[in-house]
């Protein structure tokens, strides 16, 4: 196995072609949990795909891709509305990420014909997920939509297409 990374709970770990996050014995273990998102999304192409549970651990699909933060320097405008629509798709999911705001929870294909969200161990189901305002609030700071943002609140679907247009006009004028 060939460590790849390593988390405040865990450990991640490429394996034969998968990734094997271990968590820590002395934080808590979240295996259950997140694996339950993990298989909650995968019909909805929003996480890797779940292989494993075990008792502190999760095996899991290795993306072979990149984070928002190199996403957007091969193409801003694609890595954003990618991300942006992601973070719609969990809150009409019902799930709370809650750390969207950490750019590598975004994993990105090669091509930025696709992304994947990472990292559910902190995630809660909720009627009122806030990963749109989320990811706004960290990645979209210059584009001025509070008009749209209270939109969203009453109308997400119409909230987020008036969101998802706003932004699609400023990257083009910038």
């Amino acid at each position: 196995m060939l460590k790849i990374a390593e988390g405040n709970r865990g450990e991640i770990f490429l394996n034969n072609g998968k990734v094997v996050k271990r968590y820590k014995k002395n934080k808590p273990n979240y295996a259950k949990k997140e694996a339950a998102f993990l298989n909650y999304l995968q019909s909805f192409n929003l996480a890797p795909k779940l292989f494993e549970v075990g008792k502190d651990y999760i095996v899991m699909e290795y993306l072979g891709s990149f984070s928002l933060k190199e996403a957007i320097k091969v193409d801003r405008m694609k890595a954003l509305l990618l991300g942006l629509e992601a973070s719609y798709r969990l809150d009409r999911l019902g799930v709370y990420h809650q750390e969207l705001g950490r750019y590598h929870h975004f994993l990105y294909s090669l091509d930025l014909s696709w992304v994947r969200v990472i990292d559910f161990e902190r995630a809660k189901w909720s009627s009122s997920p806030r990963n749109l305002f989320q990811f706004v609030g960290f990645y979209l700071r210059e584009v001025e939509l509070a008009k749209e943002i209270k939109m969203y609140k009453k109308t997400p679907e119409k909230g987020y297409f008036a969101i998802r247009s706003k932004v699609l006009r400023c990257i083009k004028e910038s």
